[in-house]
């Protein structure tokens, strides 16, 4: 394999033979001084998140070698809820936030899973096998416990975790960034500290918040404002990755929603309750 090929062959899974997550990967190994922030931009199923976190994570595991100085990988998602509520949480920040890492949590298995395969990430090591009680109460420890797996820490967007905070050294994946808000976007990026990458990901056609539209999301615009800096790249994923009828279901629901503007969310959701 030759040295260029290589960059983009990551835990057993060559990323090169996608035009749109090799120029994301590549975008991530960007010198951070130059190009602090990367918008990568793809519909449902494109692998945002997952090439996204394959290049990340090849960082940070790298740490310490002449081409990483990164010690720390990072989560962002704004926990919105799409249609019937969830309502209050009990327990700790990771029991809360627990129940949005789903698909993050899947991507990561995943990785782990090829990298297994093809013998580039070591096996875990066997675990004695457990009392029956103490598989009961291990089942009670809800969310926390697939939180506790992830290599990396929740980042919650609230102001008073991130106001006066610089991250330093370190990747910062912003998932679902159709969803924040304008200001959580500009609180988000005036946190970036000397060699700290973010990827902001985002699908403006997949927006759960009322009154958003395609044009006027924070992911959007965000954008718009910070192109001009010169500081910024854009990736747009466009192949499928889950199945090739993927994109065409989602791009029906989309030209449907275009079509019916005056339809509300809510009027899209089954009636469980009937």
């Amino acid at each position: 394999m030759s040295k260029s090929s290589s960059d983009f062959f990551l835990f057993g899974i060559d990323f090169g033979a996608n035009p749109g997550q090799r120029e994301l990967i590549r975008q991530i190994n960007e010198d951070p001084q130059r190009k602090p922030v990367v918008f990568c931009r793809g519909d449902a199923g494109t692998g945002k998140t997952f090439a996204a976190l394959a290049g990340a994570l090849s960082l940070v595991r790298g740490h310490g070698s002449k081409r990483s100085k990164y010690k720390t990988l990072y989560y962002v998602r704004e926990p919105v809820e799409v249609g019937h509520r969830l309502g209050y949480l009990k327990g700790t920040e990771e029991d809360k936030f627990g129940p949005y890492l789903g698909p993050l949590l899947d991507n990561y298995s995943h990785l782990m899973a090829y990298g297994r395969k093809e013998g580039v990430v070591p096996q875990p090591l066997r675990q004695p096998k457990k009392h029956k009680m103490e598989e009961e109460e291990e089942d009670t420890a809800g969310f926390a416990r697939a939180y506790s797996k992830l290599p990396l820490d929740i980042v919650p967007l609230a102001p008073e975790f991130l106001r006066g905070r610089s991250f330093e050294n370190c990747i910062i994946i912003v998932d679902e960034a159709q969803n924040l808000t304008l200001e959580e976007m500009q609180m988000l990026v005036t946190r970036i500290g000397n060699f700290c990458k973010m990827i902001v990901l985002g699908s403006p056609n997949q927006i759960d918040i009322p009154g958003v539209g395609e044009e006027d999301n924070a992911f959007t615009l965000a954008y718009q404002i910070l192109e001009p800096t010169g500081l910024v790249g854009y990736v747009h994923l466009t192949e499928p990755m889950r199945s090739g009828f993927v994109a065409e279901f989602d791009q029906a629901f989309v030209a449907y929603k275009k079509a019916h503007p005056k339809v509300k969310k809510t009027d899209l959701r089954p009636k469980l309750d009937e």
